[in-house]
């Protein structure tokens, strides 16, 4: 129904407020979006390495369809959005990254064309999703690995050196060993550099976050099994002691039964009845009593 609540689930687009017909609309982005993003990895690759011929070209055709369809995405994002001014509040960095990475600009900045790894956080959703929870380490290796990879083609292009020593670069501020063998000269490099250093040290964080929570939930749901094994190991126990109150109750009963069956030439009509009730009793408890 229009009116009708839809349902956000794993995806990226559906935002609050949206009718049912609207975020079906919105779904219809997820996928190729998911599809764009990963592309973004190897077109950053091409367009750094400043290769020509037909792979040139490629680079090229790679990067106008990515902007492409970051641009179409927002416009459709916009119209089906319930309210544009809480869109643009929610929505700041697809509009950094509209903004800094169109293709046209001066070579000087398209080292800001990095900046689209950044889209990566927001397609988690729709990765994590399809294998269970997500939670804060998948985020945390996603924020290192743009670090590292983004920061590493950036410090490339600003300082041009190979994408390879451009990428030890950015390994090594962010991890806070800074061995000085490959170190920013051009202002432009000194800028990310200290960029890097800081973002650094919060990935750092949430890695080792991350990894301790992760740590964290496996030892409680270990625990959490122990505990359910020794209670059903109690519950055997309590079994096993029950049986054995049986067993002995049992035996009691077989030698009171023995003992009469000795006197019975002593004993009234009435006793015989009785006794012959107690044999039945016997032939029944030798029936239902456990086998060794």
């Amino acid at each position: 129904m229009e009116g009708s609540r839809p349902h956000y689930g794993r995806n990226t687009h559906v935002l609050p407020g949206m009718t049912e017909k609207q975020a079906a609309k919105a779904r219809m982005l997820d996928a190729p979006t998911l599809i764009v993003v990963l592309l973004v990895i190897p077109a950053l690759l091409l367009h750094f390495s400043e290769l020509g011929g037909w792979l040139g070209t490629l680079s090229n055709v790679l990067n106008w369809l990515i902007y492409g369809w970051f641009a179409f995405e927002f416009a459709v994002m916009l119209y089906l959005a319930p309210s544009d001014k809480e869109y643009f509040k929610h929505n700041k960095l697809d509009l950094l990254v509209l903004l800094t990475t169109i293709p046209i600009l001066p070579d000087v900045w398209q080292a800001f064309f990095v900046l689209r790894l950044l889209r990566l956080i927001d397609v988690l959703p729709v990765i994590l999703g399809r294998f269970g929870s997500i939670t804060l380490l998948p985020y945390a290796v996603a924020l290192a690995f743009i670090g590292v990879f983004g920061g590493g083609l950036a410090f490339a292009e600003f300082e041009n050196v190979s994408i390879f020593d451009g990428i030890y670069w950015a390994n090594t501020t962010i991890n806070t060993v800074g061995y000085g063998d490959v170190t920013a000269s051009t202002t432009l490099g000194k800028v990310l550099a200290m960029v890097v250093q800081w973002t650094g040290n919060v990935i750092l964080a949430l890695l080792i976050g991350g990894v301790a929570a992760t740590a964290q939930r496996m030892l409680l749901s270990t625990a959490g099994s122990d505990r359910e094994i020794s209670e059903i190991q109690g519950q055997v126990e309590e079994v096993s002691e029950d049986v054995e109150d049986i067993e002995e109750d049992v035996e009691d009963i077989e030698e009171d039964v023995d003992k009469l069956l000795q006197n019975a030439r002593n004993l009234s009509e009435t006793d015989r009845v009785i006794l012959q009730e107690l044999k039945s009793i016997k032939q029944r408890l030798d029936e239902t009593s456990p086998k060794e």
